[in-house]
């Protein structure tokens, strides 16, 4: 990861890397990392207790009163949903509102509407941040073509930007080709989480950037 420009770097005598000043940021709930609202994040897992891990991006969420809302194929959300029972009633969650849970949709128009909405209303009902912890449906029945949700990727790093928003966007190395890690997960995503370090990610690509070399494949 590389290090802000040298003006700065002189200004401290050391290199100073972009989890330095995230200290004192919201508190991500994953490996001791903070972040900004408004980022976009992707989180790679590999083991169970990876997947475990970053569901205690929510717990922390609704720990402090955020909004959260799980997004993702079925198998996923089920899962994430199970782990997240074990500490916080989440039929009672959704009830009230606190908690929502999103499935995935055909069209990625669709689903940043759905998303989109999810928000307002939690920001109209007085919500003061949101959180989303994502489990693309990559390849799966009921979900865009692989295009069309890197697309959906792209566009979400700008819909959050200016919202008090974290989003956490999970990537099972194992399952997940070439292509949709490299595009889906490093071009699309300003902040990554890897083991136990978040850093900038210097591989991200603007999303008009990026959205016109899609267009031009």
């Amino acid at each position: 990861m590389p290090p802000i420009r040298k003006k700065k770097l002189a200004e401290r005598g050391k290199p100073q890397f972009r989890s330095d000043r995230y200290r004192g940021g919201v508190d991500l709930g994953i490996r001791g990392e903070s972040a900004f609202p408004g980022d976009h994040i992707a989180y790679f897992w590999e083991t169970d207790d990876d997947f475990s891990a970053a569901v205690r991006f929510l717990e922390v969420g609704l720990e402090a009163g955020d909004h959260c809302v799980i997004f993702g194929h079925d198998d996923a959300n089920l899962r994430v949903r199970e782990i997240l029972g074990r500490t916080h009633d989440c039929d009672e969650l959704a009830r009230i509102g606190r908690l929502s849970i999103i499935p995935g949709h055909s069209s990625g128009d669709s689903m940043l509407q759905t998303i989109a909405a999810d928000f307002e209303q939690a920001l109209k009902s007085g919500g003061k941040m949101l959180r989303l912890l994502g489990n693309i449906g990559w390849g799966k029945t009921g979900w865009p073509a692989e295009n069309a949700i890197l697309e959906f990727e792209a566009r979400v790093t700008d819909a959050v930007k200016a919202l008090p928003a974290l989003v956490v966007c999970m990537y099972d190395v194992r399952n997940v080709n070439g292509r949709v890690m490299l595009r889906g997960a490093f071009e699309t995503h300003p902040i990554t989480i890897c083991g136990n370090v978040l850093r900038e990610n210097p591989h991200y690509v603007p999303a008009g950037e990026f959205l016109a070399s899609l267009a031009g494949e």
